[in-house]
């Protein structure tokens, strides 16, 4: 074990990813003394796989505002492009460069999440927070000093704080401790979802033989066997700090139908293979009947299965065990991965719960002795980021549904026909590249 943890902290936040590290700086940044500040993580050290690998322009900005992104956008790709298309033609393509009087990061920034954290903490580090590892919570209760809340560890450690911020993930021990319901808003599951064909995924991340297949951002393939999305995981610096490649290292994801049955949980070369050749553009295939220059598969560094589910807090913030709980990023929301949505929301309830929180903090502090405190302007965030958590989880079903519309068959592909013809209207390619922005859902 690293360190012993402190008899007590102003702050405790659950949770070193990247939405814990980004509540950290913020609260720093914001006044917060980092001697009053613990940051913990029940893992040995951050996990080693690129997981979430896009961040949108509100995101980088939202970022900025604590010197965070230039080294981000140092170490990733700008993606400049959201494209959809079938196996052999473009469906619709917009441009980022359409949001550029909105931002100055007019691109999604294509990095893995294990760069994004390593930056993140690196700046955490500059300003006198180290993060104390593995510290694992598994209880909380009322101070037995009458106030705050006593934050029990799997080491029998106990920490007495006034503020827990669970960003400890979509099992967030914080919130199931708290009381908080976590559940669809819609009322769906994955078991009684009608979406068969889109409910299970398969995400991998692979070497090719060939890598005259870079994209300009995220490229979404549909067709009547299913979605296939191609991504660079960042520039090759990064492949190397994940998976020790000089090779360009890609994100591919694709959809497999209940109807086949559950994926592997680590997907093989030969699996990936086979379902690249089904759903991706025929560019991509293996095979040469039908690609003059077929590409293989050369190395895979990483793969996994995942279930498409939707959930959200009930409520972000509470006053619970004598302190006061408030949930960020996947203890709040989760949503289907939408070039990194549920990542990049999380970094934004982070990054503006610091002056927040901090302002709360210092009027506490002020007030007098038989005044009541007073929660509202966290009950108020709380309900803000709530919002922006539903807006998240509306806009990627939206997205996810008409993805699966347009790969079923129609009457003359007429999905497809509709879609083509709005791609040649740039006021409908602007809202959709400022929607993928997240400018208008910070």
């Amino acid at each position: 074990m690293s360190a012993l943890l402190p008899a007590e902290t102003q702050v405790l936040v659950v949770g070193a990813g990247p939405t814990g590290l980004a509540t950290a700086i913020s609260l720093v940044c914001n006044g917060l003394e980092s001697s009053k500040l613990l940051v913990v993580d029940g893992a040995e050290k951050g996990t080693n796989t690129s997981r979430a690998i896009a961040i949108h322009a509100a995101t980088l900005e939202a970022l900025d505002t604590y010197d965070c992104a230039s080294k981000l956008v140092e170490l990733g790709i700008k993606g400049t492009d959201w494209a959809l298309g079938d196996r052999t033609s473009s469906i619709l393509r917009t441009d980022f460069s359409y949001i550029s009087s909105h931002t100055k990061f007019p691109f999604a920034l294509m990095l893995a999440q294990t760069a994004t954290e390593n930056v993140l903490e690196e700046r955490l580090n500059e300003l006198g927070v180290k993060v104390v590892r593995p510290f694992r919570v598994v209880g909380m209760k009322d101070s037995a000093y009458g106030i705050g809340t006593d934050v029990l560890f799997e080491s029998g450690e106990v920490v007495r704080c006034d503020y827990v911020v669970g960003a400890d993930g979509a099992r967030s021990t914080v919130r199931q401790l708290s009381g908080i319901n976590f559940s669809d808003p819609d009322g769906q599951s994955f078991e009684d979802s009608t979406n068969d064909r889109v409910g299970q995924m398969v995400l991998a991340d692979l070497s090719l033989s060939q890598d005259n297949v870079f994209p300009k951002g995220v490229s979404l393939t549909v067709s009547k066997a299913g979605m296939f999305v191609l991504m660079p995981l960042g520039k090759p610096v990064i492949g190397e700090m994940l998976y020790n490649s000089s090779e360009t290292v890609y994100r591919i994801g694709f959809n497999v139908p209940r109807a086949l049955g559950e994926p592997p949980s680590q997907p093989s070369l030969e699996f990936l293979q086979a379902n690249i050749d089904e759903y991706a553009p025929i560019r991509l295939s293996s095979d040469p009947n039908v690609n003059p220059n077929p590409i293989h598969i050369t190395k895979v560094h990483w793969s996994t299965r995942y279930r498409i589910q939707s959930a959200i807090a009930d409520v972000f913030f509470k006053r619970v065990h004598g302190g006061s709980v408030f949930l960020v990023g996947d203890a709040a929301h989760i949503h289907p991965p939408n070039g990194g949505q549920g990542m990049n929301l999380g970094l934004r309830d982070a990054t503006g719960l610091g002056p927040i929180l901090t302002e709360h903090i210092r009027k506490r502090e002020e007030r007098q002795p038989h005044d009541e405190e007073d929660t509202t302007a966290l009950e108020s965030y709380a309900a803000l980021r709530r919002m922006r958590g539903l807006g998240n989880i509306k806009l990627t079903k939206v997205m996810v549904g008409t993805t699966d519309f347009v790969m079923q068959p129609h009457l003359l592909n007429w999905p497809v026909w509709v879609l083509r013809m709005l791609s040649r209207i740039p006021v409908f390619k602007r809202q959709i590249a400022y929607r993928l922005s997240g400018l208008g859902n910070r």
